[in-house]
């Protein structure tokens, strides 16, 4: 890695932790609130699911309302204070989640954890792009993807067991579950401390050179930023990457679970099955992650942006091809699949990086991740009906055919405006 100036090593590791611990407890909470549903509020399992897109759909909402203006935050007061006041809110979430009595207060606390989350979201990418230099900006992003993937593997392997470890002690199961929560929530305050001591106070070097740039230009600074082809092009893949992950993790289960009766395999036996099938595209995630991200340190970064759609194309469109999900036979596809989800989401952040300037990269950053969002949104609206009304691999083939899309969007950039190629490190 080549750090930018004045970036300590120990700056940069305390970055790494960041990318580890953020990304655990924003995907955390959407696996351990299910928990809480079940044993907690107990609530039927047959309105589970409406109760689960409601939270979740509230979570997006404020994320639509607030990473913009978070994002323009951290570039007048700095980077630190944001993401410390994001993993706080966070902490208050989880630490008040437990002690819900009814949805509707689910609901108001789950807002709670949303204004963190919205913190959160866009300040690992700025922090990332302020840390390193241009030639090494797609390796680090490749390890932040690294160590976001563990953070989940430990959510799932390690806070995710404390219920059942506390049971098998003979603690009831509801004050087990609060012991899971409000673990989360002291994880976060130690967090907000170490984040204090490690990570660089003010604003980077870089952008305190080029000078603060007025309030109201700071809030408007990513949509004026679209004259630059080449950021709108990062718009639209952060768009279409956002909705990879969504997709991949709202249907792949489901998909098998579907298949399984005419396959004559048990419901618990399926599910072990998907399991497998998420273990496997996150291992392969984590270990394409940090290669496609030295790819893209030595490619123009559209020229690698255009290469990951293409993989993502052909990941999200071979799912077409599948007969079951169930048949070991298919694996590669799904392999396919994990490479190129985590392709397009290293490229959209780099070359972001790479054309925001200094003193607007938190705003142009954090509208990056707005344009995500919204891509969670409209693909899990879109793929529910799609799955629904056409079949299961329908919700996957939609994103490979948006994705060529990207793909052509993208040669076009190439050619007409392709900015500056990166030289080899």
């Amino acid at each position: 890695m080549h750090l930018s100036p004045g970036v300590r090593k120990f700056n940069f590791w305390t970055f790494m932790y960041a990318a580890f611990i953020c990304i655990a407890m924003l995907a955390g909470m959407n696996f351990l609130q299910a928990y809480l549903l079940d044993v907690n509020l107990g609530i039927p399992k047959s309105e589970q699911g409406v109760a689960t897109s409601i939270l979740a759909l509230v979570t997006e909402i404020i994320a639509l309302i607030l990473i913009v203006p978070f994002g323009a935050l951290a570039d007048r007061i700095g980077r630190r204070p944001v993401i410390i006041g994001g993993i706080l809110f966070c902490g208050l979430g989880y630490g008040l989640f437990p002690f819900a009595t009814s949805l509707n207060e689910l609901i108001i606390y789950r807002a709670i954890f949303a204004i963190g989350a919205a913190s959160l979201s866009a300040q690992i990418p700025t922090i990332g792009n302020d840390y390193t230099e241009e030639r090494s900006r797609g390796r680090l992003f490749g390890f932040t993807g690294v160590m976001n993937g563990l953070g989940v593997i430990f959510m799932s392997a390690g806070l995710a067991q404390i219920p059942g470890l506390l049971e098998g002690r003979g603690v009831e199961p509801v004050s087990a579950g609060m012991a899971m929560f409000l673990a989360a929530g002291g994880l976060c305050v130690l967090s907000a401390m170490i984040f204090k001591v490690g990570l660089q106070p003010g604003l980077p070097q870089t952008a305190i050179k080029a000078g603060k740039v007025p309030l109201g230009s700071t809030l408007l600074a990513g949509l004026q930023a679209m004259r630059n082809p080449r950021i709108v092009l990062s718009y639209v893949a952060a768009f279409a990457g956002r909705s990879d992950n969504a997709i991949k993790g709202l249907f792949v289960s489901v998909w098998v679970l579907q298949v399984a009766g005419d396959a004559g395999v048990s419901q618990p036996q399926a599910f072990a099955h998907a399991g497998k099938l998420m273990g496997l595209m996150g291992a392969v995630t984590l270990l394409w992650m940090p290669i496609f991200g030295v790819i893209m340190d030595k490619l123009n970064r559209v020229t690698g942006l255009a290469l990951a759609m293409a993989l993502a194309a052909a990941g999200y469109g071979s799912m077409g091809l599948i007969s079951s999900p169930l048949d070991n036979a298919m694996l590669p596809f799904f392999v396919l699949l994990a490479i190129g989800q985590g392709s397009a989401i290293i490229a959209s952040v780099t070359l972001i990086g790479q054309e925001a300037s200094a003193a607007e990269r938190g705003t142009v950053v954090a509208t990056n991740a707005w344009f995500g969002a919204v891509g969670i949104l409209i693909a899990t609206v879109v793929g529910g009906v799609l799955f629904d009304a056409i079949g299961p691999s329908a919700p996957f083939v939609m994103l490979g055919v948006f994705q060529g899309f990207v793909l052509l969007f993208a040669l076009v950039v190439r050619f007409r405006s392709p900015g500056n190629t990166v030289s080899a490190a």
